[in-house]
């Protein structure tokens, strides 16, 4: 299948004044993309909801800790931005506006809804606070410290923990999930420029030495803790920028072999045994150690390790030694297969531009941002007295309530977009990348030099 190509000639003073003429995948609007964010965020949602999935059967123990691996979901969305945002980089790049028409898009998509969360939180803590409300107490401690509260105006979440230890199993907050917000605008800061000032060729050169960087300086990390590392140090790692930028830019290499139609067709086969390989690699060690954890302690602890090691602290370890990676290559490759074979009409076409899945994918930002405010609202204030009153009826009363949380967090990221987002994603139009006209050859021999 050949790439899906857009090419354009602007036509100016009789076809004397033409602007730069270009072909170039279009990768403004993927459908398949679209499916591949509703599986990430399904994913997300499902890892925060574990708790509540009611074991009534022995099996369904096993399943919840499945579910409690939907976290990658966000492994995806960092892949799905890298290869988005490089693409757009990519071409764009010759753009007049190239950097003030990118961070204008960026600022219009990401700003208004971010922000308006953030400080609504904030402020309605102050105002619960100064009007003595009983639950004044309870919403404060799930809004970020005052001390903090710049950490998340900058989007420098993810940094919290180096310098306030706060990312603790005790630790709950209505924005904890920010921090993946901020790993992907501390991307959007520093690499549009270095795709501007350096040679195309360069970009997969950078983009693959950046990706292997980030998999060693990791696992340099927890050598110089040791192996038995544990929270809060263990989280500090994964949340560091350095540690989680190679999954944006595996997804910024494969923007680059997007726009090689050469290499894609050489590469196309092994999409698909890359895919399955890196995730599913990542799922049978988690297997293993899920199903045989005495042997996991054994192998990764000794036969004598100071503290008790959970599952938890096995599996982030195996993610900071290479685990990480394994996903974003995986990623990677199955976001390719899916840009590439857009238009294959292939199951995995029909199932990721599906009804069902296009409007999760339309809204995944909107559902990110409000699903954790509403997940731990509603766990403080609501599920209490759901339990008091449940009596025998508790696991059919937990599946209700998933099914709420859900629709409530499809619910409000689809108001929000339609009657906030969306009237402030109309100014994007000034922000399209615009071209500088350059003279034709027919202009040049009319008007030859002096």
């Amino acid at each position: 299948m050949s790439l899906h190509c857009s090419g354009w000639c602007r036509l100016a003073s009789s076809a004397l004044l033409t602007s730069r003429s270009r072909s170039v995948p279009s990768v403004g609007k993927f459908q398949s993309l679209d499916g591949l964010r509703a599986i990430a965020i399904i994913l997300v949602f499902f890892h925060h909801v574990k708790d509540h999935i009611p074991p009534v059967v022995p099996a369904v123990k096993f399943f919840q800790y499945y579910v409690w691996q939907g976290w990658i979901g966000v492994d995806l969305f960092f892949v799905l931005s890298g290869f988005l945002i490089t693409g757009l980089l990519i071409d764009s790049r010759e753009a007049t506006n190239y950097l003030s028409g990118f961070y204008g898009r960026r600022i219009l998509r990401i700003f208004p809804l971010y922000y308006s969360v953030l400080i609504g939180a904030i402020v309605t803590s102050q105002i619960l606070t100064s009007v003595h409300a009983p639950q004044a107490p309870a919403v404060a401690a799930l809004v970020p410290l005052p001390q903090d509260r710049w950490v998340y105006l900058s989007f420098l979440t993810n940094w919290t923990g180096l310098w306030a230890a706060q990312w603790d199993s005790s630790f709950r907050s209505i924005l904890a999930h920010f921090w993946s917000l901020a790993v992907e605008e501390q991307f959007y800061f520093v690499w549009p420029f270095i795709v501007w000032v350096v040679r195309p060729r360069a970009v997969p050169w950078i983009a693959g030495i950046v990706a292997g960087l980030s998999a060693i300086i990791r696992l340099a990390w927890v050598l110089h803790w040791g192996t038995g590392i544990v929270a809060p140090q263990s989280v500090e790692i994964q949340l560091a920028t350095i540690c989680r930028l190679d999954g944006l830019f595996i997804g910024a290499l494969c923007a680059y072999f997007y726009r090689d139609p050469k290499l894609m067709l050489r590469i196309r086969k092994w999409l698909p045994s890359v895919a399955a390989l890196g995730v599913g690699s990542y799922l049978m060690v988690f297997s293993g150690m899920l199903f045989f954890p005495q042997r996991t302690r054994l192998l990764l602890y000794g036969p004598a390790p100071s503290v008790f090691h959970s599952l938890g602290d096995a599996t982030v370890l195996v993610l900071l030694c290479g685990g990480y990676s394994l996903l974003a290559l995986g990623f990677g490759a199955l976001v390719l297969l899916a840009a590439y074979t857009e238009r294959d009409g292939s199951l995995m076409q029909r199932l990721l531009q599906s009804r069902v899945l296009a409007p999760i994918g339309k809204y995944s930002y909107g559902i990110y941002v409000f699903h954790i405010p509403i997940i731990v609202l509603a766990n403080t204030f609501l599920f209490p007295r759901l339990s008091a009153q449940s009596g025998s009826d508790g696991a059919l009363t937990e599946c209700a309530y998933i099914v709420v949380l859900a629709a409530a967090s499809f619910s409000i990221a689809a108001i929000s977009y339609e009657l906030f987002e969306k009237k402030i994603l109309r100014f994007k139009r000034y922000f399209e990348p615009k071209y500088a006209p350059v003279v034709s050859n027919a202009l040049a021999e009319m008007h030859p030099a002096d």
